[in-house]
């Protein structure tokens, strides 16, 4: 039988059980879409992590207070390394020590965060709030839209001075300007002096509900005494391994810490890091969502089965006026491979809307590219194959005597 003819008929077979050919096909829509959709997904968030590291410059090195290797993290997600808080042994002198260490204070900022209640009137926000020094804005790229980044002399009085982003600015204030305007903060009042420049979303993460005050402030107000991240800036990317062994030196010689109290991340490691995660992440949705294709396969199988028994009289018929054996085997699997082919072209389609549907609702990007279409393409078009060959080849071999029997 000819290809044309082998896909007229099975076509002619599938319309003439639309609600069973569909409910069929379900399973390798879902299948399909899903794959599409969630590696797109992950594509995207890999490319936005890297694009924000990328954007930091990559001359960056973060010192934290406890011991992890990215390497091993990114090999075995459960081997963090991360102890509790209270093992943290960092104090704010480390960041006068490191300064010295490099010969550029400058290029030394502190990090200690806390979440809290932000309160204008009677509105609130809950958000997060950074208690930092000004050498950490230019350090981390940070900008303002409005105002200015509070000052080192801000920091060394520990003043009540605040620097909000565009989400706080919106929620607390609606469309005043809220330079010079007060926010209460555990009973007291911070000075807005700037509000930073509109970052959007990263990860599902609004980069816009942050807050800055002088970390000097936050330990008072917080009892916030211990850094949790000291971010240093090397001269160049090609001094940072240097100037990471000079910083490892004074910590162990000066602040008295063991190797294993501290690690000091680079730009590239970090970015290498975010690389393996999001690839091992991708996989995981990958193979998540094939499991779908095959629980189609197999109703694809299923449904096949139950349509060699409805038509074992035609199978018999076919037979006996000269059909082939082979020919009934490529009709069947025509049909079974046609069933899979429409159905992944429709999850497809549906996968592309979902994917703009999700960049539309939630701001966040994601990445279809063509060789994910056609890996999914091909796939649905194997479990086809696969899952049809079986019911075909039961229907090619059945005796045209007994076929012609069978009531």
């Amino acid at each position: 039988m000819k290809l044309f003819e082998s896909l007229k008929t099975s076509l002619e077979s599938l319309r003439a059980n639309k609600m069973r050919s569909g409910l069929t096909m379900l399973g390798v829509i879902i299948g399909v879409g899903f794959v599409i959709l969630l590696v797109s997904l992950a594509s995207g968030a890999r490319t936005e992590i890297l694009n924000g590291l990328q954007a930091m410059g990559s001359n960056l090195i973060m010192v934290v207070p406890f011991k992890i290797d990215l390497k091993t993290v990114a090999e075995d997600p459960m081997q963090t390394g991360l102890p509790s808080s209270g093992m943290n042994k960092f104090s704010m002198r480390m960041k006068d020590t490191i300064g010295r260490a490099i010969g550029r204070p400058e290029d030394v900022g502190v990090t200690v965060s806390r979440s809290s209640y932000m309160q204008v009137g009677k509105r609130k926000f809950f958000g997060t709030i950074t208690g930092t020094d000004s050498n950490n804005f230019e350090i981390s790229g940070l900008e303002t839209e409005k105002g200015s980044f509070f000052t080192s002399a801000d920091v060394g009085a520990a003043r009540k001075v605040i620097v909000i982003g565009k989400t706080i600015a919106r929620s607390l204030f609606g469309n005043r300007d809220p330079i010079g305007e007060y926010i209460t903060i555990k009973g007291r009042q911070f000075k807005v002096v700037g509000v930073q420049k509109e970052r959007g979303m990263t990860m599902a993460l609004d980069q816009d509900a942050f807050a800055y005050i002088p970390y000097t402030t936050a330990a008072s107000v917080f009892g916030a005494s211990k850094p949790e991240a000291i971010t240093v800036r090397a001269r160049s990317a090609e001094t940072v391994p240097e100037e990471m062994a000079v910083i490892k030196k004074a910590l162990i010689k000066e602040e008295h810490l063991s190797s294993d109290e501290f690690s000091l991340i680079s730009q590239s490691e970090a970015m290498s890091f975010a690389q393996n995660m999001t690839r091992i992440l991708t996989y995981l949705l990958g193979g998540m969502a094939g499991i779908s294709l095959v629980v189609g396969g197999i109703g694809i199988m299923n449904i096949m089965l139950v349509s060699v028994t409805e038509r074992t009289r035609e199978i018999g018929i076919r037979k006996a006026v000269g059909a082939k054996t082979r020919d009934i085997l490529f009709q069947f699997l025509t049909e079974a491979v046609t069933l899979s082919v429409i159905g992944g072209i429709i999850g497809i389609g549906l996968a592309i809307l979902g994917s703009n549907m999700y960049t539309w609702i939630f701001d966040m990007p994601t990445k279809i590219t063509m060789g994910t279409v056609l890996m999914a393409f091909f796939f649905a078009l194997a479990v086809g194959i696969f899952f049809g060959v079986y019911p075909a080849r039961k229907a090619s071999l059945l005796d045209p005597i007994e076929s012609l029997r069978y009531e």
